[in-house]
């Protein structure tokens, strides 16, 4: 249908690529949270709670991956977790259950997708925070019974594809 619009007229073929625009920048516009910092911030602030507890998080996590503070990178993590090493599901009941089993979570694959991540191309909803394509997911834990004191901790870690 396209290509006889194109070959019957110039007037067909404007409105053709006027439509077509228009569906790009419409499914564009309905993307989640792929954007500056401040709209980060702003989408966070709206579905998960306090954007600087996140921006602060995320910046220590990031400079402890780079390090390989696997000690310090424990405490990022939501415990239990359930992760995926060499095809398998183990589920880490504590902190002290990944020291033995940090490289074989955290691959180059998914450090480099921690430690690459810019905060303002974060995807935000109402699931958490995520890095990269999926590899690792941040969200608020509550600290408490009426979650007044809050986190942000790594929820999901999965191989990288």
């Amino acid at each position: 249908m396209r290509l006889q619009l194109l070959a019957e007229s110039g007037s067909r073929t404007i409105l053709t690529h006027t439509l077509l625009a228009f569906l790009m920048s419409s499914a564009l516009s309905l993307t989640p949270a792929l954007a500056d910092e401040t709209e980060v911030d702003q989408q966070i602030e709206n579905l998960l709670g306090n954007a600087e507890v996140f921006k602060a998080t995320i910046a220590d996590l990031q400079g402890r991956i780079a390090n390989e503070d696997s000690i310090a990178v424990s405490a990022f993590i939501d415990y239990p977790i359930t992760v995926t090493i060499n095809g398998k599901r183990k589920t880490l009941r504590q902190a002290e259950d990944l020291e033995p089993l940090y490289y074989d979570i955290f691959t180059p694959e998914i450090t480099d997708v921690i430690v690459n991540q810019d905060y303002g191309s974060l995807f935000v909803n109402g699931d958490g925070v995520m890095f990269g394509n999926g590899e690792v997911w941040m969200n608020a834990v509550c600290l408490d019974d009426a979650c007044n004191e809050t986190e942000a901790r790594i929820i999901t870690i999965q191989a990288a594809d």
